[in-house]
């Protein structure tokens, strides 16, 4: 089998991925109401953009954007309320969310059935990132199993899960972190890799002639946004913005139209 091109168009890709899912719904009613605390602009960005994908495909986007000074508790109630009133609906929390914000306690809040994020423990749907960097993988037809796949970054909603995945693919993960000593080494071996720590210049492709899934997400000294990776011309790097934002919100719409689909 080839091995994959990752500057495939992903635009193309998630184009024709949304096309699918919106005929899998098939005018079914979808909803989902995603929680947002304070206002961040990266957010408020991403926000947006779900909306407009969710717009597409015919599913309902509901934003409940709340105050950053609004506690725990009144984000939970908020949350209780609207699954009350439809409990058919899928909810989200829109990350990050403020420090004083105890996350894990939001988390708990998300009712089970609608956790189309995979945010909680024991969530039947995948984390959005992870699912839309496989399912692109699948659709570049890379032949996982065997390769040896370096995943920089252990977060628990991307390295990890992701590292995870692989290894059920058949894949050999070695999941480097802050703590890694010889960082290079690991990458120098990798057949594939994955940066996703959310700091410039973490890696220069320059010297890199492996695929590379660049999941970051910063802004430059202009306010630019860009990836994890420097000195990417040339080299098989996915693009930011243009690449794993994509396939994340598509993941997210995947997993609405299967909440629908196993009602």
């Amino acid at each position: 089998m080839m091995e994959m091109t990752l500057l495939k168009d992903i635009k193309q890709y998630t184009k024709e991925w949304k096309a699918s899912l919106r005929d899998r719904l098939n005018g079914q009613a979808a909803t989902i109401y995603i929680i947002q605390i304070g206002d961040n602009e990266a957010s408020n960005r991403y926000v947006r953009n779900k909306i407009k994908d969710c717009e597409e495909v015919g599913i309902e986007a509901i934003c409940i954007k709340l105050p950053a000074e609004v506690t725990t508790e009144d984000v939970q109630e908020v949350m209780v309320k609207n699954y009350m009133a439809d409990p058919e609906a899928a909810m989200m929390v829109q990350l990050p969310v403020p420090a004083h914000i105890d996350l894990d306690k939001v988390i708990a809040a998300i009712p089970e059935k609608g956790d189309v994020d995979g945010m909680k423990p024991l969530s039947k749907f995948k984390p959005c990132t992870p699912l839309g960097i496989m399912k692109y993988l699948e659709h570049c037809e890379y032949d996982l199993p065997g390769k040896n796949v370096t995943i920089i970054g252990r977060s628990d909603i991307v390295g990890k899960p992701l590292a995870q995945m692989m290894t059920d693919a058949d894949a050999t993960v070695t999941l480097c972190h802050s703590k890694t000593k010889s960082l290079w080494l690991h990458v120098e071996t990798a057949d594939l890799i994955v940066s996703a720590v959310g700091k410039r210049g973490i890696l220069n492709c320059y010297a890199i002639h492996k695929p590379v899934i660049d999941v970051g997400i910063n802004f430059d000294e202009n306010g630019k946004l860009c990836g994890d990776c420097i000195n990417t011309e040339g080299r098989d790097v996915t693009p930011v913005p243009g690449g794993v934002g994509l396939l994340t919100r598509c993941a997210l719409l995947e997993n609405i139209v299967r909440m629908v689909e196993e009602r």
